[in-house]
């Protein structure tokens, strides 16, 4: 029989020390930044109805973990963080004025099937604006989006964007079932040339078809929407094009021009998603450190007709690429040795150090050669000895009393 006291479930691991300061940094530069541009906190249960995400596409059974409570209820482990908010809106929070700005911090949970090592267990922080389909939200969004990946990164980050409705616009001008539309969708997600040429073929070079084969290829910079127009502009693709230039165009005007790139391929999660879409992306790394867009018929699934718009961080790869951020030093500045008839005196001193800004530790061993030794593996510089006077010793000068 195998026992499984000893490790972690597949896709979960532990952190440790340093992964744990760096993990908190990244969270409090981005929940800063979400909190100085008016954004509130809300915490969501781990632990949902199944109910809350089953009714929904987007999160096929399979890839949630799911448990019962006493009452024989089908429970999940949260997979997503934005429909847990959206019931949120729609019960507690319908009557608050509009727009809300929300953040959170929270862990998600995914079965992952690909048994490439991914992650179960995902540490996100992220922001909904909900309540405003403006063009304002959008961009506020999107430049919020940017200045988090710029604060992690140190501006080696770059933004892919998109507007779902140029390529549902191409998908509904085509006649034919919603696995064969879908089936296209991959093979653009993918850039899958050969494949998606070859489902294309029976649509005999139709304009749509024309244009949903060349998708995988319009990508870049102002370039793309000259020939997105060319490819296609009818069935509501101008207006989404025209759009996509409008905040492509501020985005160049806050000086953001070359971090961003025009992706009309950029089609995950079609039925999700309503308007502009983007993903975050940090040199070096070949996954998505931040994914995000509009999704105004959401919230509707739950009874309320409002739109929002959000992103979320993954901060487990931000961290990743944070590991060259500098930490301020994890050993203590001091070490506080003293005998045990002078403990409570020792105790009030450390409190008085930490109100400094010092980080102190209590020795709990009784000889102070051990406490010298303990001191210069932990790599702590200073030993304060309670006695009639304070002694300070400096490990880097001698360690003699």
């Amino acid at each position: 029989m195998k026992y499984y006291d000893k490790i972690t479930p597949d896709g979960t691991k532990d952190l440790l020390f340093d992964e744990c300061v760096l993990r908190s940094k990244v969270t409090q530069t981005l929940t800063e930044m979400f909190r100085s541009r008016g954004y509130r906190q809300v915490i969501t249960p781990v632990i949902e109805f199944y109910d809350v995400f089953g009714k929904s596409a987007y999160f096929p059974p399979e890839n949630m973990y799911k448990l019962m409570d006493n009452s024989g209820r089908l429970m999940v482990l949260r997979p997503d963080c934005t429909i847990p908010i959206v019931r949120l809106m729609a019960t507690r929070l319908k009557n608050i004025p509009m727009p809300v700005r929300l953040y959170y911090c929270h862990n998600v949970y995914r079965v992952s099937h690909d048994m490439r090592g991914k992650s179960n267990e995902i540490y996100q922080t992220g922001v909904e604006l909900i309540g405003s389909s403006s063009l304002h939200s959008d961009l506020e969004i999107v430049e919020l989006a940017a200045s988090g990946l710029s604060e992690i990164s140190g501006d080696k980050y770059r933004i892919e964007l998109c507007h779902i409705g140029y390529f549902k616009s191409l998908i509904d001008s085509l006649d034919t079932d919603d696995d064969t539309k879908e089936e296209i969708r991959c093979n653009v997600e993918q850039k899958n040339y050969a494949a998606l040429n070859d489902l294309l073929e029976q649509f005999n070079e139709s304009p749509a078809a024309t244009a949903l084969k060349y998708l995988p290829r319009l990508f870049g910079g102002e370039e793309v929407f000259a020939k997105a127009y060319e490819l296609f502009s009818s069935n509501g693709a101008a207006d989404s094009l025209d759009y996509l230039r409008s905040i492509y165009e501020s985005l160049r005007e806050l000086g953001l021009a070359d971090r961003v790139i025009i992706d009309l391929g950029l089609v995950n999660q079609a039925e999700y998603y309503t308007g502009i879409i983007f993903r975050g992306y940090f040199s070096g790394l070949g996954e998505p450190v931040l994914s995000g867009g509009r999704y105004d018929n959401l919230i509707s699934d739950f009874g309320l007709p409002i739109p929002a718009i959000g992103f979320a961080f993954n901060v487990d790869l931000a961290t990743e690429k944070s590991r060259g951020m500098a930490l301020e030093g994890q050993a203590p500045d001091i070490l506080v040795f003293s005998v045990e008839e002078r403990l409570p005196e020792a105790i009030n001193y450390i409190k008085t150090l930490t109100q400094n800004g010092l980080t102190v530790e209590n020795c709990v061993l009784d000889d102070y050669d051990q406490a010298v030794a303990y001191a210069k593996k932990r790599g702590i510089s200073q030993i304060h000895v309670m006695d009639e006077e304070i002694e300070i010793i400096q490990l880097g000068e001698g360690q003699g009393r």
